[in-house]
């Protein structure tokens, strides 16, 4: 072989087209080997001969013992067409020079789709043969030579009208079109069959789709070239989550957008096409396709999945787009341009390049390298999936915007189909254009709140049109309606954005002005953590002073990040996209963004309709219904959810890849548009826990079972419940004592009622029990000697008015000194006329916590030992709204803000059982800050003060329980799900409850049998069974209520309750392993389905099971009256915790028996549990032996862990934790 390329000058000239057929190099010969034979020898006849045609190396080919300049023909058979192409192309070039040529060749090798393309060889005219090229094609996309095709109607025998005609359908969509058969057989050239024949009409029309589309396929081919990606491809690379997809190789695309479903069969004039779950259009009647996994369609069908596809008859002829929207109503797309025949343009920027969206459809040119002599122009639009008339249309050209004329516009309500003409939108320029009308599920509520009108609506500049639809906004923006990018800088460590408020926009809200410029910082924090920040650069303003466990170097490498950001330009929007799936997780780009002194709003579009988390605020569901659903959250006394917990939003968006994004505020939440009447501080896409800190790990014993009661009269009441405890062997390790036990309800008192409880506590201590006392954040103010006001007001540590030394009095749960109280009064009067006046301490200040401390501190040491603390009331909560004359000075703005929450009795602002917004705090560096602003951390500001008090003064690990928790609360501190009331529904919604704060509190329970109300003896003990479960297990009621601890009913009941809560104190040792993790490692410990089932659609709506980790699965009873239940059983071994039978049922629901005093427990195969016999307390099944559960999954294997320290020591090394693991 040469490496000189071959004369092909002698046979193509410069006025030939520049193209050239290369057949028979494989290389292929009608003699074998040679006309003399073929030497014996090991090339010719080697040790080993593949299963290859006559079982002989050189049949039809040439002897392999021949040499050439690469080496034996033996060792560069198979590159000789490779090598053929590479000469060629060096010819070629030497031509036609600068102009491109088409190279197409019969055999190739990797590396060869640089050079050329190919076809499919020598076929038939066979059904098969038509089949078996789809398959082919779709390889060798894959291989890297998009270019590619069989030979239509077959090369050899006669074809039947029939089966030309249908290959001619399909072969309109082969990226390589011919039509080729071979010598003496009857002419299949369309012609061939009769001018107005219908395989000369059907493939005139299919020929003519196929130009049309032309400018796609070609920017198909631009982005193969620049990128490595497919032209035609299996409808598998556009849908591989969805299963089915992976077997369909009759249908395949162009691209992303196109699907192609020809008919294969002879006979036959409907077929079964697979349609994936996406939104369709058919190309020949532009009418939307069912969303449904199979359709019976008529063929052929060509469907436009939706996206922007240009297209034109020919390269003289106006351009259009075709748009096809997606159920939110979006699409986007790309146009690749140049001259057509001119080498290299790509490398030379010789090309016009634009990326198209709609919103707003928007024409962006990316590049602008390249004039069309033809002057071309987009002309025609045709958008599919309008599904409202839209009114009119504006063309904007720069700074110009013009109408389109209302003749140029027509709409097909039937097919909902928009068609635009007469357009002159010229090739290379940037344009948008706008038709008013948006989808409902993309209305973004402009007026939130009351008040709502249409003059009110368009006063704000907004769009007003009622619908029928249930809570749809009839108030949202226009589009347009935000801020727009003045400066951009980006580089290796994230962006940084100058934005600037839409100047035709009035400010809507006089009290709190919109701020005109803002400034954006993105921040590359990990490869897995984003944050952005949004900012008025000229004033400062507050911010919320958690710290969060940033990474101390941004990630700087590109390829390491798993994200990638863009930045929308009008209006303003940050785009996040995951890399590896191209999934949107965030998106801003959305109308409404307003920015001011008390109401911030952003909008985003999710990528999921399952979503769930969104704080502490009573939920039905753990996956939230976002039909314009308002979540109010604000740290309130508002039953039964009244922590303050930041959203998180987790979404298991396809393909399986969950993501959370955390936001920390200072306000309240809403889905899908977040407001806050605060100020807005950072959203973060994170490892949740590395974010916020991972959750404490509590003493040991707190695991253990707890006993509580609003309403203990004396100490003499705690005693003989404690002993009929230990007369009926249940297992119980912390009593309580709720605010009974204080003198009036002061904090750091004790009643008269009360002189032995230290006594008994003593004694209980040292059968191993555990003492927990309540402590309110507000203090007396109106005795005469009260040792802890007298030195919080020497030390200034309470909440004041500002620029006053006057306390910001209050009412909380103290009495006057020397009143009755009447209780059959109303509360209000109760309070008028009992409730003494009380300061509240502000945590924030430095000398508060050394304060708060010494109280604690002088507590334990001279009046009441305890082991934990129980803070309450830290929302914080008053009985009054405000202040004790309900009248707050200074600004009205901040109680009753432009914006009011969706919260209980919002009528009456945000000072509603709580403090006037406007009294001042302190934060560590001496900065003045309104209670406005930090109200919902008050809780959080307690927490680490007292945790910090608890372990220094006891000097072992303890427990504190919060009800008011804020993100990182979990680093030090439990939660409890707020008053609840005895009532069944309150056993679901509690499994859901622990879920939406178990992200960061580990340690988090519900009231077992419920606070207010009487608690019914079924439900009790259905409560029991489930409560048995929680992480933190308590049982708690109410004052006024009768008893409902396990020995207050009768003994049946006092055998379930011992008998379930045998089973926890069995698997302590794995609960407390599980605890270690979440604090060492982060993680959940009670968790849904979900989480370790993410790929299982099922289990992304299941909220009446839980878990316990990976392997324990809950399924209770929680509905009056039943004896079974229906529980899901994901796709795993499981065993029957009580008969350690496996189960034979798997990924389906299934019945359990749950009689009265029984819960289902599954262990999961493929793990092992630690467990420990169980006592009457843990100080006593601590020292029982230690057993393993061990369950063989379908491989006969299993692994675990196991920690064990001595359960309550403080540090890394003063417990002396042992760490263990297993497998089998």
């Amino acid at each position: 072989m040469s490496e000189r390329a071959p004369p092909v000058g002698v046979f193509v000239t410069a006025e030939n087209p520049p193209s050239v057929f290369k057949d028979m190099n494989e290389v292929s010969n009608f003699r074998k080997g040679s006309i003399k034979g073929c030497t014996v020898n090991d090339l010719n006849y080697p040790p080993f001969t593949p299963n290859i045609l006559d079982k002989l190396m050189y049949s039809k080919t040439l002897c392999m013992d021949s040499q050439q300049t690469w080496g034996s023909h033996y060792d560069v058979h198979s590159l000789y067409g490779y090598s053929m192409v590479l000469a060629t192309d060096e010819a070629m070039k030497q031509v036609f020079r600068n102009n491109r040529s088409l190279v197409f060749t019969r055999s190739s090798f990797p590396g060869t789709g640089k050079f050329s393309g190919h076809w499919l060889g020598d076929n038939a005219a066979t059904w098969n043969d038509l089949k078996w090229a789809i398959t082919g094609m779709l390889e060798f996309n894959l291989f890297g030579i998009p270019y590619i095709g069989a030979d239509i109607c077959g090369f050899f025998d006669n074809t039947t009208e029939e089966l030309c005609r249908r290959w001619m359908q399909v072969g309109a969509f082969y990226t390589f079109s011919r039509n080729h058969n071979a010598e003496n057989y009857s002419p299949q050239d369309p012609a061939s069959f009769g001018a107005d024949s219908l395989l000369v009409n059907s493939s005139k029309h299919y020929l003519n789709i196929r130009y049309t589309l032309l400018p796609y396929l070609y920017t198909l081919f631009y982005h193969a070239h620049v990128t490595g990606d497919t032209v035609i491809r299996p409808v598998m690379h556009e849908f591989y989550s969805d299963n089915v997809t992976w077997t369909v190789d009759r249908q395949f695309l162009w691209g992303s957008d196109l699907l192609i479903t020809p008919v294969l069969e002879p006979g036959v004039e409907t077929i079964n096409a697979y349609i994936p779950d996406a939104v369709w259009y058919d190309y020949d009647t532009v009418s939307c396709l069912l969303l449904c996994v199979y359709i019976l369609v008529h063929c052929p069908i060509v469907s436009v999945l939706w996206g922007v596809v240009p297209c034109l008859p020919s390269r003289q002829n106006p351009m259009g787009l075709l748009i096809a929207l997606d159920d939110s109503m979006h699409a986007s797309g790309q146009l690749f341009w140049d001259d057509g025949d001119s080498r290299d343009t790509v490398e030379s920027g010789a090309y016009i390049h634009y990326q198209f969206s709609v919103d707003v459809l928007t024409m962006t040119v990316l590049r602008n390298g390249y004039t069309d002599p033809n002057n071309l122009k987009f002309e025609n639009i045709t958008v599919l999936g309008v599904t409202k008339s839209p009114g009119t249309l504006e063309v904007t050209h720069g700074d110009t915007t013009n109408k389109v004329p209302a003749e140029n516009v027509r709409y097909d309500a039937v097919k909902s189909v928009l068609y635009v003409k007469n357009l002159t939108l010229e090739l290379g320029q940037n344009y948008t254009v706008k038709w008013n009308t948006l989808p409902l599920v993309e209305r973004f509520d402009c007026l939130p709140g009351d008040n709502v009108s249409e003059a009110n609506c368009k006063a704000r500049g907004c769009i007003w049109e009622p619908t029928d639809t249930t809570r749809v906004p009839w108030c949202f923006y226009p589009t347009d309606y935000g801020y727009a990018v003045l400066k951009v800088e980006n580089n290796t460590i994230g962006w940084k954005v100058d934005i600037q408020r839409d100047p035709k926009l009035q400010s809507r809200r006089p009290d709190s002005p919109d701020i005109d410029k803002l400034r954006v910082e993105i921040n590359y924090l990990s490869g897995a953590m984003l944050q952005f920040k949004i900012y008025d650069p000229v004033k400062k303003r507050f911010e919320v002073p958690v710290p969060l466990d940033i990474p101390p170097t941004p990630e700087m490498d590109a390829n390491k990040r798993l994200y990638e950001v863009s930045v929308a330009q009008q209006p303003f929007g940050i785009k996040v996209t995951r890399k590896n799936t191209g999934t949107v997780i965030w998106d801003s780009s959305l109308p409404g963004f307003t920015f001011s002194d008390l109401f911030i709003q952003i909008s985003t579009r999710l990528p999921s309709q399952y979503i769930y988390g969104f704080g502490e605020t009573e939920h039905t569901s753990y996956l939230h219904d976002l039909n314009w659903n308002t979540w109010g959250m604000f740290s309130k006394d508002q039953p039964p959810g009244v922590c303050f917990y930041s959203p998180y939003i987790l979404t298991p968006s396809y393909p399986f890849k969950p993501y959370i994004l955390q936001i920390i505020p200072s306000g309240h939440v809403t889905m899908l548009i977040y407001r806050t009447i605060f100020m807005l501080t950072h959203l973060s896409f994170s490892i949740f826990q590395q974010l916020i800190g991972r959750p404490v790990l509590p003493a040991y014993w707190s695991l253990g079972f707890q006993l509580c009661r609003y309403g203990y009269e004396n100490t003499t009441e705690i005693e003989n419940l404690y002993n009929e405890m230990q007369d009926a062997g249940i297992p119980y390790d912390v009593q309580y004592a709720d605010i009974d036990y204080m003198e009036r309800q002061m904090d750091f008192t004790l009643s008269e009622d009360f002189k032995d409880l230290p006594a008994l506590v003593d004694r209980m201590r040292k059968d191993g029990m555990k003492f927990i006392p309540i402590l309110d954040p507000a203090i007396a103010g109106n005795e005469t000697i009260y040792p802890s006001f007298t030195r919080g007001v020497k030390e200034n540590v309470f909440i004041k008015w500002p620029d006053s030394d006057e306390i910001m009095w209050g009412k909380v749960w103290p009495d006057l000194p020397n009143v009755t109280v009447n209780e059959s009064l109303n509360w209000d009067t109760q309070v008028e006329l009992y409730r003494a006046y009380t300061a509240f301490p502000d945590f924030f200040r430095n000398q508060t916590i050394e304060w708060w401390y010494r109280e604690i501190d002088e507590y334990y040491n001279n009046t009441l030992k305890f082991d934990g603390l129980w803070i309450d009331m830290n929302e914080p909560v008053s009985f009054v709204h405000g202040t004790v004359d309900g009248k707050c000075p200074g600004p009205v703005m901040y109680d009753d803000p432009p914006y009011m929450p969706a919260l209980e009795s919002k009528h009456m602002g945000l000072n509603h059982k709580t403090l006037c917004m406007n009294s001042e705090q302190h934060l560590p560096d001496g900065t003045p800050v309104k209670h406005y602003d930090v109200h919902s951390l008050y809780g959080w500001s307690q927490a680490k003060p007292t945790y910090d008090a608890l372990l220094n003064i006891t000097k072992k690990r303890g427990v504190v329980i919060s009800r008011s928790t804020y993100p990182s609360s979990g680093k030090w501190v439990g939660h409890w799900l707020g008053d609840n009331t005895a009532s069944w529904d309150q056993l679901y919604k509690s499994v859901i409850g622990r879920w939406r704060c178990d992200m960061g509190t580990s340690h988090r329970p519900s009231d077992i049998c419920g606070f207010f109300k009487e608690a019914e003896y079924e439900m009790c003990l259905r409560w029991m069974e489930l409560g048995a479960f929680y992480p933190y297990s308590r049982n708690h009621n109410g004052k006024g209520n009768r008893r409902q601890d396990p020995v207050a009913w009768n003994a049946s009941f006092s055998e379930s309750s011992h008998r379930i809560l045998t089973i926890r104190y069995t698997l302590l040792p794995y609960l407390y392993t599980l605890m270690f993790e979440a604090h060492s490692q982060g993680n959940t410990v009670i968790r849904p389905l979900l989480h370790e089932f993410v790929r299982d659609r099922t289990t992304w709506s299941i909220d009446r099971q839980f878990l316990w980790g990976p392997a324990l699965l809950i399924t209770p009873a929680m509905e009056p009256g039943v004896t079974e239940v229906l529980g899901y059983i994901p796709d795993a071994r499981w065993y029957d915790f009580y008969l350690a039978k496996p189960i034979e049922d798997r990924g389906k629901n299934v019945t359990l028996q749950t009689p009265n005093g029984h819960i289902n427990l599954h262990v999961r195969g493929g793990y092992i549990l630690p467990w420990q016999d169980a006592a009457k307390n843990t100080q006593f099944s601590r020292k029982n032996p230690l057993g393993l559960i061990v369950a063989l999954d379908d491989n006969g294997s299993a692994e675990g862990s196991f920690f064990w320290d001595d359960g309550e020591g403080i540090g890394e090394s003063s417990s002396s934790p042992r760490m263990g693991g297993w497998g089998q």
